[in-house]
């Protein structure tokens, strides 16, 4: 009797169970995860803006900074008129950081060797540097030039389609400083010469400099 019991209850329990595990619905809302395609929001964003008129300013005004640091780069930082003459020398002579070879692997210079440039390359030109923007050294840089043909002379600020027209050559423009800070001047005009071994620099005031 017992046992019919036990086992009764078993069987009770068991339908109970499984009668519990049914399908209780849906709680809440629920939304399949979606993302914009990167491409489709460009595209509608540009469209926007081309319908706008924006797009056409910002290309306007692209162009229109090409333009002018085209003809006129960001000055290069730190430099004023020179007030008194000053000269010193300029090594270029470096230490080769690793062996160089040529196609066929034969070696043209071993790590550690210093190498002068001079001694590689023929260099018989005089370096002018200026202000574009100060008559004074403008002037002084044509009369230098009088007469020469193997010169050049290189802009650290100004612009340079009126310098060019001005002296009636091709101008340069020393860009982010690259060659004022290798050279270490820090007044204008600046003449560089070759002077045996090394290149002599010149800082050399000009009429009318304050």
């Amino acid at each position: 009797m017992k046992t019919w019991l036990r086992m009764a209850l078993m069987t009770g329990l068991t339908f109970a169970a499984s009668a519990g595990a049914k399908d209780l619905g849906t709680w809440g809302n629920v939304f399949e995860p979606a993302e914009q395609d990167m491409l489709v929001f460009i595209q509608d964003r540009l469209k926007g803006m081309e319908q706008s008129g924006e797009l056409a300013r910002l290309k306007n005004e692209a162009i229109e900074r090409v333009k002018k640091n085209a003809v006129r780069p960001p000055p290069v930082a730190g430099l004023t008129p020179a007030i008194r003459y000053r000269t010193y020398s300029y090594d270029p002579t470096f230490t080769v950081a690793s062996t160089v070879t040529d196609m066929k692997g034969n070696i043209i210079a071993r790590k550690g060797d210093k190498v002068d440039p001079f001694d590689k390359v023929p260099f018989n030109q005089t370096l002018y540097f200026i202000d574009g923007d100060n008559r004074d050294q403008v002037k002084w840089v044509r009369q230098q030039l009088s007469g020469t043909t193997n010169s050049k002379v290189i802009l650290v600020n100004g612009n340079i389609k009126e310098t060019s027209d001005a002296l009636d050559e091709r101008i340069y423009f020393d860009q982010a400083g690259v060659l004022t800070t290798k050279f270490g001047f820090e007044h204008t005009p600046v003449r560089i010469t070759r002077d045996e071994r090394v290149l002599k620099i010149e800082e050399i005031p000009v009429k009318g400099n304050k």
